[in-house]
């Protein structure tokens, strides 16, 4: 019984402090405090400039082996990949709208890993588990951007063909991934930042996952959420149950415990990423169907994280 209690308490530690920072977003835009234009530019500044200075300096600051860590991203990529097509499969077979089945596929298996994740990987292990799950976000979000505008262009555009060459400018310019890449270099070759400087971006680091977790809530919309949404229904089953239940079972084939099964498993026990409605949208997509997917599988991978957190530590696998 002691410890199942310490499970308990441990998914407690884990996830209560994103959801009271979900539920204050909730609250602030009901009593006006936050409006959309708030949510918009306060994304906007956590995307762009206070997230990738907080990858960049858990890299710089707190060096790792990264080799070591190639079987947990190996471990995901895999995983990934498998969940990919698996929606692509269960799509072309019961998806009947052929427009739908990219949003579907997309809400399956692309993670909220840059904040969502990054959170609940900062409140089970602090820096050191930041400083693992940085590498694996950068990495695992060039695959989500990839697979995504794959099959939203199959499923969306009249060829059905996809433009590689924007998916390269995607990458390209992901603020994510630079910073990942800056960071990596600096640290390889020992690059000494003035201290100013590292002060500066501690303050803008620490402003991203509050800021992040408090425009993710404000967004919600829940009266405007579709019950009836049958694709979208359908798809936040396979991102909070199907997808983490894979990911773990895969990392445990690659002999993961401890702190790599627990950011893959905390990293996967996600809502679908906040850019996918964005990007339905601005490619012709039904946009209803994928904010439908971002409300329910942000209130579902609150009971799933907390539910899977308390069996992993309970098989003493974190």
């Amino acid at each position: 019984m002691e410890g199942f209690l310490n499970s308990i308490s441990f998914s407690i530690s884990v996830t209560l402090p994103n959801i009271l920072m979900l539920f204050l977003g909730v609250y602030l835009r009901r009593i006006g405090m936050v409006n959309d234009q708030f949510c918009m530019q306060g994304s906007k500044l956590v995307f762009n400039i206070t997230l990738p200075a907080l990858l960049f300096l858990s890299i710089v600051q707190y060096p790792t082996d990264y080799s070591a860590q190639l079987q947990i991203i190996t471990a995901g990529y895999v995983g990934c990949l498998i969940l990919f097509l698996l929606a692509e499969i269960y799509a072309s077979r019961f998806v009947a709208d052929k427009r739908e089945r990219g949003t579907f596929v997309q809400g399956v298996f692309r993670g909220n890993s840059g904040i969502i994740g990054l959170s609940l990987c900062a409140n089970a292990y602090g820096t050191s588990g930041i400083a693992v799950a940085s590498v694996y976000t950068a990495l695992i979000t060039i695959l989500y951007n990839i697979l995504a505008v794959i099959t939203l262009s199959r499923s969306l555009s009249s060829t059905g063909k996809t433009s590689f060459i924007y998916i390269l400018r995607q990458i390209a310019k992901n603020p994510l991934i630079l910073s990942i890449a800056i960071a990596l270099v600096i640290s390889k070759f020992g690059f000494t930042i003035p201290k100013s400087l590292m002060s500066t971006g501690d303050y803008l680091s620490r402003m991203t996952l509050p800021l992040a977790l408090l425009c993710t809530g404000a967004s919600l919309d829940f009266k405007g959420m579709d019950p009836s949404s049958k694709i979208a229904f359908q798809s936040s089953i396979g991102r909070i149950v199907i997808a983490p239940i894979m990911l773990v079972v895969i990392a445990r084939l690659f002999g993961l415990e401890g702190i790599g099964l627990g950011v893959i498993f905390l990293m996967t026990a996600t809502p679908v990423a906040a850019a996918s409605y964005p990007m339905v949208r601005s490619m012709g997509g039904n946009a209803k169907t994928a904010a439908n997917i971002v409300g329910i599988t942000t209130i579902g991978s609150i009971i799933g994280s907390a539910v899977g957190i308390v069996i992993l530590k309970q098989l003493n696998w974190l």
